[in-house]
């Protein structure tokens, strides 16, 4: 059996879409190697040793845990790790990396839209950019979680390795729990500007709602401030939820209005839940939506076409029925069990 190591920058476990990712991909390679080390947030992250949060850090810290692993395959999900790639393939390692690459330039536009400065100066320092990208290049597999994140990566670094699309999955509960007699719309995940909250808040003001409520869940940081200037309607900021299930189940329509995003997990676990969902073309996930069916899919930036949706559902309480059941149908298409199974195949057939 081929020897192993799986590595993230991720803190691996259920309360992040990246925590996730990682206990499914280590999963799966547990199951079909010997997985010799896992190498997570938790063992690299540069504060720990009170040194700064940069990703060259963990790439540093990172290398310097593997010096004396000798393993067939190496699994990476995150980044960058341009030192430890090098050193894995000087080994005789192959490697695999999974990438989640948002559209940088709409990314740092809406910051820019927003008032927020662009934090990631290793993505717009050309020298620093071309460092911390390089692995991406090198590695011998490069996964993406949807078509257009791979298109867009492709086009931008022209990896010389395998790319393969393996999107992410979801846990689905056992029963559906029934629409809420009372309209509810809700968001869950982080609150960055390239999110899209703010077409989503105002897509909400425009309607003429008195009693419904949209729901927004996740932790905001001072990412909110320059959201609540346009607030109108009401609101429900949740803050951290520790069972997801709560969110999905209070609502009747889940939306997920990212100007990008590689993929977007909440709208698969919408869905697992029975819940139709309107997603935009910047979310990855969009691709597994069939427009009119599971829910619908909307150009990015368009309050008025989120609005417009949100609005059919409130008018057509059986179309909210149809399109959740749909959804969960999608859903079970979806589930972490047939994704790892994806992984395995990859594995075996690669090596």
């Amino acid at each position: 059996m081929k020897s192993s190591i799986y590595i993230t920058n991720a803190q691996i476990g259920l309360g992040t879409g990246g925590g996730i990712v990682a206990v499914n991909e280590s999963l799966a390679l547990e199951n079909v190697t010997s997985l010799k080390k896992v190498l997570s947030k938790e063992e690299i992250d540069p504060s720990k040793y009170n040194l700064p949060n940069t990703p060259f850090l963990y790439d540093y810290l990172t290398w310097y845990q593997i010096l004396n692993e000798k393993v067939d395959i190496a699994h990476l999900y995150g980044g960058t790790f341009t030192q430890t790639v090098k050193h894995l393939k000087d080994s005789g390692t192959k490697v695999f990396l999974t990438i989640a690459a948002h559209n940088i330039e709409l990314s740092i536009e809406e910051h820019k839209k927003l008032g927020y400065e662009y934090p990631y100066v290793h993505i717009t320092d050309p020298i620093l950019w071309k460092v911390y990208s390089q692995y991406i290049r090198e590695a011998d597999v490069v996964i993406f979680p949807s078509k257009s994140s791979a298109e867009y990566l492709k086009q931008k670094l022209r990896p010389r390795g395998d790319v393969v699309v393996i999107p992410h999955g979801c846990y689905v509960p056992a029963k559906v729990e029934p629409v809420p007699e009372k309209f509810d719309v809700a968001y869950l995940g982080q609150f960055g500007p390239d999110k899209g909250l703010f077409h989503l808040i105002r897509a909400w003001s425009q309607l003429n709602f008195s009693e419904e409520t949209l729901i927004l869940a996740g932790d905001s940081g001072n990412k909110i401030a320059n959201l609540l200037w346009y607030a109108a309607g009401k609101y429900h900021f949740t803050g951290y939820v520790p069972s997801v299930s709560e969110i999905y189940n209070k609502c009747s329509v889940y939306v997920q209005p990212s100007v990008t995003e590689a993929f977007g997990i909440p709208v698969l676990e919408a869905m697992a839940h029975g819940r139709p969902v309107i997603v935009t073309e910047g979310a990855g996930v969009h691709e597994i939506v069939e427009d009119g069916k599971e829910g619908f899919v909307v150009p990015i930036r368009s309050s008025e076409q989120i609005a417009e949706k949100i609005q059919y559902f409130y008018d057509k309480p059986d179309e909210v029925r149809r399109m959740g059941m749909n959804a969960r149908k999608k859903a079970e298409q979806y589930t972490w069990d047939r994704i790892r199974k994806q992984y395995e195949e990859l594995y075996l057939e690669s090596c």
